[in-house]
């Protein structure tokens, strides 16, 4: 019996054991996913810029900081972000002429404006301002029924500056 009892003994200290290392593994668990969160955490920070746009960052070692000077910034991890400039439309005037075809002049004139349009965007990154379309004629091309129309297009206009402005 008293064997049995030893065995008993034995047996209960050896579950002991076995339940305590059960607890502190969970524990452990519990550690680990703190200090992965802690690892995680992070900051961000906004600026409202002037022209109404946004400026912003995020950083994972928590360093974050904005300012309003030179039109306004974010900074994270040492490197920083304007706030992109305010636009002005440009004092210099350019012109562009395009032709456009069609089975009718506003088809035609349709057509000089699609490549005038896409002739301004070229040379304005930021956009256009001051546009003034002019039309310079539509006349018939060929005889009967395969008569076409040829239209001509002159813009006059300014380019928003700086290039990068919003």
């Amino acid at each position: 019996m008293q064997k049995h009892l030893q065995w008993l003994l034995r047996s209960g200290v050896l579950l002991g054991v076995v339940a305590l290392a059960a607890c502190n593994a969970g524990s452990m668990e519990e550690d680990a996913a703190l200090e992965r969160s802690g690892a995680e955490l992070t900051c961000g920070v906004s600026q409202q810029c002037a022209n109404g746009s946004t400026v912003s960052c995020g950083s994972a070692s928590g360093v974050c900081t904005s300012g309003t000077d030179n039109g306004g910034w974010v900074e994270c991890d040492g490197a920083r972000t304007y706030c992109a400039p305010a636009c002005t439309c440009s004092a210099a005037r350019q012109f562009a002429t395009a032709t456009g075809a069609g089975d009718r002049c506003p088809i035609a004139y349709a057509d000089a404006r699609d490549a005038l349009e896409a002739h301004v965007a070229a040379q304005c990154p930021a956009g256009a301002c001051g546009i003034i379309e002019v039309e310079n004629g539509c006349r018939a091309i060929g005889s009967g029924p395969w008569v076409s129309f040829e239209a001509s297009l002159t813009y006059s206009y300014s380019c928003l500056e700086p290039a990068n402005c919003q």
